[in-house]
């Protein structure tokens, strides 16, 4: 939908294989503004600006969407997301306390490591986006591989070659029967709150313990 005063939202695309009405109801938990539309086998999710209803750090909005958990009815879940000038690609996989998988691309480089980050395959990507006739693990790759353009450019890219929906939601933000949804202010509240009482406990406990655990001493912690 269109973007207000406060700037072009970033661009990113969540696919869900649930209904519309259930992805907003999970969505109005959450703590971005979204646009949702309904997608041939997939609700498409993105930001509908480019600041979260939350204080920063947790204010960016593609990011706190792209690591956001899909619930388990709703996986496997794709995301293609823009994120401080990278292409990040998650799978949310079926099944039980499985976690989220990231691939990321830089310009340049390609694909680069990321070692906090559980790797996304190729194979699970392609299985995740329905295992589409004719397209082999070798076409995403070579897609990966080439450093060429941007990450939207990207992004856009393996939306072709993967044959999902929601190109204008990933590139324009908005398509054919989109609406937005508002996440809940008490929801908001009660995340910035849980947040700064935990930086108040932080800081208290380092004015206290001067940065050292309880019963050591400088000499320990060197």
């Amino acid at each position: 939908m269109a973007a207000d005063g406060r700037g072009a939202p970033g661009h990113g695309l969540l696919l869900v294989r649930r209904s519309p009405g259930a992805v907003g109801r999970w969505l109005r938990t959450g703590l971005v503004a979204t646009t949702v539309a309904p997608l041939e086998g997939w609700t498409g999710v993105t930001v509908a600006h480019d600041t979260a209803h939350t204080a920063a750090p947790f204010d960016v909005a593609v990011e706190v969407l792209a690591a956001r958990p899909v619930p388990r009815r709703a996986r496997p879940a794709i995301g293609l997301f823009e994120v401080h000038g990278r292409a990040a690609v998650t799978v949310h996989p079926a099944g039980l306390r499985r976690p989220q998988l990231w691939l990321v691309w830089q310009p340049d480089d390609g694909v680069v490591e990321t070692p906090s980050l559980h790797r996304l395959g190729i194979e699970t990507l392609l299985a995740a986006a329905g295992s589409p006739d004719g397209v082999r693990p070798a076409d995403v790759s070579a897609v990966l591989r080439t450093g060429e353009g941007s990450p939207l450019d990207l992004l856009d890219t393996l939306v072709g070659v993967l044959r999902l929906p929601g190109r204008e939601l990933l590139v324009g933000r908005d398509c054919t029967g989109a609406s937005d949804v508002e996440p809940s202010s008490r929801g908001v509240l009660m995340f910035d709150r849980l947040v700064a009482d935990e930086a108040q406990h932080r800081a208290e406990w380092e004015a206290a313990w001067n940065g050292r655990p309880p019963g050591t001493t400088s000499r320990d912690a060197s």
